[in-house]
């Protein structure tokens, strides 16, 4: 429960909650607007309401899950990153909090059933194919929700989904696209922030590139063209 402008108590992801964020965004947004020229003050807006937005998930991280204004929740937020001209620290870590709602299963088998249906895809995994801990990262296969936002790693040798800090899988607050303004927006709030940060504290992006790439190996490949055909079985069999 947060208390509105007019005193009243609105509930976290209740519709007059995000009634409420937009009337923050228009607040703060007017009462910058004479300190801006440009778009200064719409990027005001946009942090006090992911600010808030933080905030409230933070104090209530069992409301969102499953939530029928989940989705709701996702896009308000996006929306507002894509407003801001830079990332701090703080905002690209919180992408592993909003990660962890993405209902992507433990188990390799699950995800290729989800992908077979059509609710998540199988992606390039460039980027997450770095050995770590023993691990044979050629092994690796990664997959995006249909949405775009959310992914999940997997180890086809362990069946099971990766979460160590080098290959995790994130969320994407702009999905990347052949599109050059969507790629170049996937590169700014996503790409970037990950070169400057790595994906967690105490693990850096020089960190991460210090470790061995198995992407493009003959294994590496073999083993994508298995998790292709494994989804295509399973299509074949509905």
């Amino acid at each position: 429960m947060f208390e509105s402008r007019n005193g009243d108590n609105v509930e976290f992801l209740s519709n007059t909650y995000f009634y409420e964020l937009d009337d923050l965004y228009e607040r703060v947004k007017s009462e910058n607007e004479k300190w801006y020229i440009f778009d200064g003050s719409n990027r005001v807006a946009a942090k006090a309401v992911i600010t808030k937005m933080m905030k409230d998930l933070e104090s209530n991280p069992s409301i969102l899950k499953n939530h029928e204004n989940d989705n709701l929740y996702f896009e308000t937020f996006d929306k507002n990153i894509r407003k801001l001209n830079s990332i701090t620290e703080e905002i690209h870590y919180f992408r592993n909090t909003l990660n962890s709602y993405s209902d992507a299963p433990t188990s390799l088998d699950e995800m290729i059933t989800l992908t077979s249906e059509h609710k998540w895809k199988l992606f390039s995994a460039k980027f997450h194919r770095y050995n770590y801990e023993g691990v044979n990262a050629a092994l690796n296969v990664k997959f995006i929700s249909a949405d775009g936002r959310f992914e999940a790693v997997y180890n086809t040798e362990t069946e099971e989904i990766v979460t160590d800090p080098v290959n995790m899988g994130t969320y994407n607050y702009a999905p990347g696209s052949m599109n050059p303004k969507k790629y170049y927006k996937h590169y700014f709030f996503d790409l970037v922030p990950w070169k400057k940060w790595g994906n967690v504290e105490g693990v850096s992006y020089k960190d991460i590139m210090s470790l061995a790439s198995k992407h493009g190996s003959v294994e590496q490949k073999n083993n994508t063209k298995k998790i292709e055909k494994w989804i295509e079985e399973k299509i074949e069999l509905k």
